[in-house]
């Protein structure tokens, strides 16, 4: 059986000359600066060189999410989600910060915030029982039509009547 991976408690960092070590702990989010990345905590911002995709595979996927293809944020620091019309979120941060999601990662935002409270928690179980009625229906619709059957078995369809002029007498 596979191992899970382990992820560092600690991240070093480089940023020009000077190596920085951040508490993963203590990263509420991270968002895309141009060829750097803004590393925001609870006391102060970071700005090394570094990519977003560099920094999700650095944390853990069950502490953090991708919101969007520039942000990635801390599950533990999430207080509230507001759905917005088109399937993106407003993530609300502890701090007050508001981050939209965008739609394409609009899935894996439902699957890490679940718990989260606010407006979107209830939604999701809707979206999630349309989606689910949705796919049934295009499921019956792409199957060919089935006979009724009588509790014998036997096709439960009116057998054909001679309807033709010449056959009926």
């Amino acid at each position: 059986m596979d191992e899970p991976l382990s992820y560092d408690e600690r991240l070093a960092l480089r940023d020009g000359r000077r190596t920085l070590v951040i508490d993963v702990s203590e990263i509420d989010w991270v968002e895309a600066a141009g060829n750097y990345v803004q590393i925001y905590t609870d006391r102060r911002t970071h700005l090394v060189r570094h990519t977003v995709k560099a920094m999700e595979s650095r944390l853990d996927p069950r502490r953090f999410v991708r919101v969007r293809p520039s942000a990635i944020v801390a599950v533990g620091s999430v207080t509230a989600l507001h759905a917005r019309v088109g399937g993106d979120y407003i993530v609300v941060m502890r701090d007050g910060t508001e981050i939209r999601s965008s739609r394409g990662f609009r899935e894996q935002v439902e699957d890490a915030l679940s718990h989260v409270p606010g407006s979107a928690r209830d939604l999701w179980a809707v979206r999630r029982r349309r989606r689910a009625a949705a796919q049934a229906r295009e499921t019956r619709s792409s199957l060919p039509p089935v006979a009724p059957t009588t509790s014998e078995g036997r096709s439960a369809a009116p057998s054909p009547v001679a309807t033709d002029a010449f056959t009926a007498a």
